[in-house]
């Protein structure tokens, strides 16, 4: 890009990171309140100048190229600079402001936080979208890449490029079906490791850390059937003789709508955080600041902060 920079004027790179942070062409039009023709025109120009597609079609609308990946980081860098020192990057007016959010959020948070969000979005903010997708390891390769605008996950990263705070502490609790016959209040251990467990699939129960402090502890459990998401743990519990363990806090919102026994752990396992994680080049951005704040509001007007 350096050859050609002085042929690149500055409304090009917006479009650009508009493009990029909404994955399709359209939406990145009415993000700018631009035409689509305009929009392609520009982007257009932006190929020329830099030799390289920078985005090719994909079923959703457009995806970026190794080169486009490469440069948006440093992008967002400078036009955060630029919006500073010019003052543009003060409050955003909700009213107008048109973006779509992707986030990762462990499935224990999601009925805590983000309904008052979505309260709040469809009151205030009509044209801010929030696409949530599943939970995994790779975390932190999606919000490098820029495809993931912000993560709420078990643990931190240790890289400068990802910006964490710890949110809320989870510790866990055991379900089993209403009135178990097989357990006699409160669960002991020796009932605790003959009954058959409910977990997630391996990659993700290794998230968890759950079965590592059980082993240091000389206990183990039975897990009867490895299940993909959390939230079909409970429908399963309430209809067989096997538990589970869970987050307490997620286990206070949806108690109620499972015919389901809340037990203390009878085995010590250590507390673990739940993390808020992002790209450092999204710390200044006035739209994530936003979604960032309000998401930590809904968590506080809550239950169980970490602060």
């Amino acid at each position: 890009m350096t050859k050609n920079l002085k042929n690149i004027d500055l409304n090009l790179l917006v479009i650009f990171e508009a493009i990029y942070r909404n994955g399709n062409i359209s939406r990145a039009a009415e993000s700018l309140g631009m035409s689509q023709p305009a929009v392609s025109n520009a982007l257009g120009r932006l190929r020329e100048a830099v030799d390289d597609p920078l985005f090719v079609r994909s079923p959703r609308g457009v995806e970026p190229t190794a080169k486009a990946r490469e440069l948006i980081h440093p992008l967002r860098d400078a036009l955060g600079l630029i919006g500073r020192h010019l003052g543009t990057a003060g409050d955003i007016d909700l009213s107008t402001y048109k973006r779509l959010f992707r986030i990762i959020i462990v499935d224990p948070l999601e009925p805590i936080i983000m309904p008052p969000v979505l309260n709040v979005l469809s009151a205030k903010a009509p044209h801010i979208d929030i696409e949530c997708t599943q939970a995994h390891p790779r975390v932190t390769d999606d919000l490098k890449a820029g495809t993931v605008d912000l993560a709420c996950f078990p643990f931190p990263v240790d890289t400068t490029d990802i910006v964490f705070k710890p949110i809320m502490t989870l510790d866990p609790v055991v379900i089993s079906r209403r009135d178990h016959p097989e357990i006699v209040k409160p669960l002991d251990v020796a009932t605790f490791e003959r009954l058959a467990h409910i977990g997630l699939r391996r990659e993700l129960r290794g998230l968890a850390e759950v079965d590592k402090s059980l082993s240091v502890g000389t206990r183990s459990r039975r897990v009867a059937y490895m299940a993909s998401k959390i939230w079909s743990i409970p429908a399963m519990v309430e209809r067989t003789d096997l538990i589970s363990m869970l987050p307490r806090s997620f286990c206070e919102e949806i108690q109620g709508n499972f015919a389901i026994d809340v037990h203390e752990m009878p085995i010590p396992v250590p507390e673990q955080h739940i993390y808020m994680l992002w790209h450092a080049s999204s710390e200044n951005d006035p739209g994530h600041i936003w979604l960032r704040e309000e998401m930590m509001r809904a968590l506080r007007s809550n239950r169980g902060p970490h602060a």
